[in-house]
């Protein structure tokens, strides 16, 4: 059985300043299921990629102590060696590929790790079929959604067999069923596999019966806390009513209809935004919520008619229309064009819409709101998920479109840091009179925000939460 041990680990990022680990001494139980929390910024990403060799390899400073795998010091075990005993699912399944498709993706995996050739067709057929993706096998990654992706990069973690299954925020982009099927599969692997599970989340739903340790991050150091912990941030899932017929923006969509490989995603869509309110686009993974968004902004082919005030948006160049219709991206690193925090801000300030509302004082005060103002000069691609998604969502704020669409604003992010969040877009969008619409997963503490819900079911919008 594979040991892994942390004896009295610190960790820092930069030369100078504090760690962001500190002292940490922890040898998981084998065969535990154990959850990882903390908030944004609390090191728990840093935590597992250390604990899988890639810290400090490609990055940062070991201060003291270290991380053992089988008494040895993780960092002089072979990396294929590692991957067969330790295996991380990355916050970003986009980080963890590198071939076309899933079947590529899991066989390009077990060649790495040495698996005999002989066995690696059977071993990619049964993760995928574990997970329940078998039909997405020869399909192209990038055509597929942040939840079928995180499907893939679980198959692939599952196809090496590793002892210890760590994963970062592997379900933040996951619908509600596929989160549920996901948590059990990973409970069957610990009952009956005997692997190890450490899970770093921030939505605690579904775990209190799964789990065996709580395992918090607090002001850098590990401690082990009570179950009840997990009550904080659970709830019912509130239905939102469909959109307002009144005080319309000028964006609306015509009988539009949207394929994919071939094959109908979105028919027959119609419907306009209501103005200075926050909407939810809802649906299962791989509906075509993304790919809706994608299609508004012109960066897909449609079919049908989008107008903006009546004419057809086709018509208006492609800078005026990204002037006009602002797209949070799903990845948050897909959006930055600047390499600092000040510097990807003062970018947005110089372009936005909205130069009197969006002041240096405003920006400031609102960055000590989102506990941003220590990292005002670090590299925006060291930053954790959590920071990257505040970060993100503010500078598409400060650019002030007047139609606003949100793609996942929320993974990642703890219950304190989504409520901020949440509390930013609000204030923006009302006192901005600007129509947003957001997609999420995450529907515990919406009910305060949001306005109305279009569902996405069966290729088709429908006005108002699925019952």
């Amino acid at each position: 059985m594979t040991k892994l041990a942390i004896e009295n680990f610190s960790f820092r990022y930069r030369d100078s300043g504090p760690d962001e680990l500190s002292q940490i001494t922890w040898t998981p139980a084998a065969g535990s299921f154990n959850l990882l929390i903390g908030a944004s910024g609390s090191g728990k990403s840093t935590l597992l990629k250390a604990m899988t060799g890639l810290l400090p390899q490609f990055g940062g400073t070991v201060t003291s102590g270290e991380i053992t795998l089988d008494d040895l010091p993780i960092a002089t075990v072979a990396p294929f060696e590692r991957a067969k005993r330790v295996a991380l699912l990355f916050q970003n399944p986009n980080r963890q590929f590198a071939m076309a498709t899933p079947l590529e993706q899991i066989t390009f995996a077990l060649e790495n790790i040495q698996a005999p050739a002989a066995d690696i067709p059977h071993q990619v057929d049964e993760a995928l079929a574990t997970i329940g993706i078998t039909a997405l096998a020869n399909q192209n990654l990038i055509t597929l959604s942040g939840g079928e992706k995180q499907k893939v990069a679980l198959a692939t973690i599952l196809a090496l067999g590793s002892d210890y299954i760590l994963l970062d925020e592997p379900f933040a982009n996951v619908d509600p069923h596929a989160r549920h099927e996901l948590m059990h599969l990973l409970k069957q692997l610990q009952m009956h596999h005997g692997k190890t599970i450490i899970v770093a989340d921030h939505d605690f739903s579904g775990y209190p019966d799964l789990i065996d340790t709580v395992y918090q991050l607090v002001d850098h150091q590990l401690t082990q806390t009570d179950a009840s912990v997990l009550s904080a941030n659970t709830g019912v899932d509130p239905l939102f009513p469909a959109p307002s017929r009144n005080a319309l923006s000028p964006l609306a969509l015509d009988d539009v209809s949207i394929d994919m490989a071939g094959r109908p995603l979105i028919e027959s869509a119609t419907f306009a935004l209501p103005a200075g309110q926050l909407g939810l686009l809802s649906g299962v993974n791989g509906s075509g919520k993304s790919t809706l968004f994608a299609a508004i902004t012109h960066q897909r082919p449609y079919r049908g008619l989008l107008h903006w005030d009546g004419q057809d948006s086709q018509k208006i160049k492609m800078k005026r229309w990204a002037q006009t219709v602002g797209l949070v991206f799903q990845d948050a690193m897909d959006q930055f064009v600047a390499l600092t925090v000040a510097d990807e801000l003062a970018l947005s300030q110089k372009h936005t819409r909205l130069p009197d509302y969006w002041t240096t004082a405003r920006i400031e005060q609102t960055l000590d709101q989102l506990n941003l103002t220590p990292h005002t000069e670090a590299n925006v691609y060291q930053l954790s998920g959590g920071q990257q998604k505040k970060l993100q969502v503010l500078s598409m704020l400060i650019m002030s479109q007047p139609v606003l669409l949100l793609d996942e604003p929320l993974a990642g992010l703890d219950t304190v840091s989504m409520q901020h969040v949440l509390d930013l877009i609000q204030t923006s969008i009302q006192a901005n009179h600007i129509s947003a619409l957001m997609i999420s997963h995450q529907r515990i503490g919406l009910a305060d925000y949001v306005d109305y819900e279009i569902h996405l079911q069966g290729h088709h919008l429908i006005m108002g939460g699925a019952q």
